[in-house]
């Protein structure tokens, strides 16, 4: 009879306390699970589902403490450029690889496989070409440059190539922008036309159909657009 008085008042301390939902619930359910076993009644000490839950986030937060506490950061030393500048391309390697004979094997460039097959009739000093006539029968490429639109009177627009100057003026980039088809053939043929080693990083493929080559070569991507007939 004194260990049920026990219980009951266990239970009912715990009930009007002033201790926090979760803390007061899990007390709350040993001092039942207590008087159960103090009565004589057995009942496997079997979790609730709010328990099993909790103590499945508790186990997934000791496995990310644990991790977090574990994981190693690597970090380069150089980066990509650095490392073409100090490695790569240094002299001192040049000299050794020449003095070994190990040369670097140049790559394959591919050939042309679309001929010129319009000569613009007239080139402004601001880069502009005189489009082909509207009878043109332009033959099917794989990809498509188109000029730029919203000329007043709709004049025939600009081949969307441009120049920028980068790394306070000691780099400059062509940009190529709005090419759409097949980038694959159309980077073949623009190595083809700027005699490009595929090894070297020169072309890099930017979103929205935009190419940047290393190097000022607007004129040679402009005079390659104009003459297949963009």
């Amino acid at each position: 009879a004194r260990h049920k008085n026990t219980a009951k008042n266990t239970a009912t301390m715990l009930a009007t306390s002033r201790l926090s939902t979760p803390l007061a619930a899990r007390a709350q359910s040993h001092a039942r699970e207590l008087s159960r076993a103090l009565t004589g009644v057995s009942r496997p000490l079997v979790p609730s589902d709010a328990q099993q839950q909790q103590q499945q986030r508790n186990n997934v937060c000791r496995s990310v403490q644990l991790q977090r506490s574990t994981a190693v950061q690597i970090r380069q030393r150089h980066s990509q450029t650095q490392v073409k500048r100090l490695f790569k391309n240094h002299p001192a390697r040049a000299r050794v690889f020449n003095r070994l004979g190990m040369e670097k094997r140049p790559g394959v460039i591919p050939d042309r496989k679309y001929p010129a097959v319009f000569e613009p009739e007239a080139v402004l000093p601001n880069g502009w070409s005189s489009p082909p006539a509207a009878d043109f029968q332009l033959p099917q490429y794989p990809f498509h440059v188109p000029r730029t639109a919203g000329k007043v009177g709709g004049a025939a627009g600009f081949l969307p190539v441009y120049s920028d100057c980068r790394v306070h003026g000691t780099k400059y980039t062509t940009i190529i922008r709005k090419v759409t088809g097949d980038q694959d053939a159309f980077l073949s043929e623009l190595r083809a036309v700027l005699r490009l080693d595929p090894r070297d990083d020169d072309i890099r493929i930017r979103a929205g159909g935009t190419i940047e080559i290393n190097g000022n070569r607007v004129r040679e991507v402009k005079e390659w657009l104009g003459g297949l007939g963009f």
